[in-house]
């Protein structure tokens, strides 16, 4: 078992590591600042979940989200956990869930390992229910779940998909979606061109099923149900985070339902920005560019921008 990490904050990795259970004998590899489930630690005001890319690098995520979090000047009092969903190739424990490349991102049913199978999202309930311990954290009062690029797709369908901040009082919560490959789309409307916005969609008949859009949901989603879903998504805090030269095409979703989102990252979340505020004007969707940064989780959580994001202007 890896050792838990020492009283926080704990910065380097490697010395890091702890395992989150999630039901009985299943548990759930994470890197955290402080311990999650022992003693109190009231310095902490703040929860940031930072989520890896397709990589599944958990662990140079949460190095780079701590530095994110000592830049911004907040690093003694916000807990950083960085999950990691393994693959079957990650040589997961016995007791610990794994899943296929695509589906952690997309919030499926785990495929082997620990048994009941456990969604993906499922797993970041129970992250975010652990952090909102106040026998732990009593004095937290904002949670943030923030994502570049295949993390980034998981904090936006999350936001739309997950109950848990319905049944917490006294917390702030944002997600910060980083430079995805793709959105989750609360309508059938997509942007054709800029400022031009229609539902016709040629040869491209599951452009708007799940993870692309609301039809054809996975069981975590059916939980609530499309309209649930929609309204989330429309009334969370969600921060779009694009960087400025984020335009090539390496790694990038190029299928019918990811294109016609836009041409690369960069289009992509401008689009999405534009199309909610063409249809839902009171969205509580924000969106920021980072100057001069393309593909980089480093440089986008590092950045101003991403720490306004993630942490609030100026460190407050």
């Amino acid at each position: 078992m890896p050792p838990a990490p020492p009283a926080g904050p704990c910065i380097v990795a490697a010395q890091c590591r702890a395992r989150l259970p999630l039901r009985a004998g299943v548990f759930l590899p994470v890197y955290a600042t402080h311990r999650l489930g022992e003693g109190t630690a009231a310095e902490v005001v703040q929860a940031v979940v930072v989520l890896h890319g397709t990589s599944r690098n958990a662990d140079a995520y949460f190095e780079r989200m701590v530095e994110a979090a000592r830049l911004a000047g907040r690093l003694g009092a916000a807990v950083v956990v960085a999950p990691r969903f393994q693959t079957l190739d990650d040589g997961p424990a016995a007791d610990e869930p794994f899943w296929t490349s695509s589906g952690w991102k997309r919030g499926h049913p785990s495929e082997g390992g620990a048994a009941p199978p456990v969604s993906s999202y499922e797993a970041l309930d129970a992250l975010v229910l652990r952090l909102a311990d106040k026998s732990r954290f009593p004095n937290l009062s904002r949670l943030v779940v923030a994502g570049h690029s295949a993390g980034g797709q998981v904090a936006h369908r999350y936001a739309a998909g997950s109950a848990v901040e319905e049944t917490l009082s006294g917390y702030e919560f944002r997600y910060v979606v980083a430079n995805p490959s793709t959105y989750l789309y609360p309508t059938e409307v997509r942007e054709r061109a800029p400022g031009v916005f229609a539902t016709d969609v040629p040869d491209c008949p599951g452009y708007d099923a799940w993870h692309y859009g609301l039809a054809n949901l996975n069981p975590y989603m059916l939980e609530s149900g499309a309209e649930a879903a929609r309204r989330r998504l429309l009334r969370r805090d969600v921060v779009v985070l694009v960087g400025e030269e984020d335009t090539g095409t390496a790694n990038l979703d190029q299928s019918c339902g990811a294109n016609v989102q836009g041409a690369n990252r960069l289009q992509r979340g401008l689009a999405l920005v534009r199309t909610l505020t063409h249809l839902f004007p009171g969205h509580a969707h924000r969106q920021a560019t980072v100057p001069g940064v393309g593909h980089s989780s480093r440089a986008m959580f590092q950045s101003p921008e991403g720490r306004d994001a993630v942490f609030g202007r100026q460190g407050t």
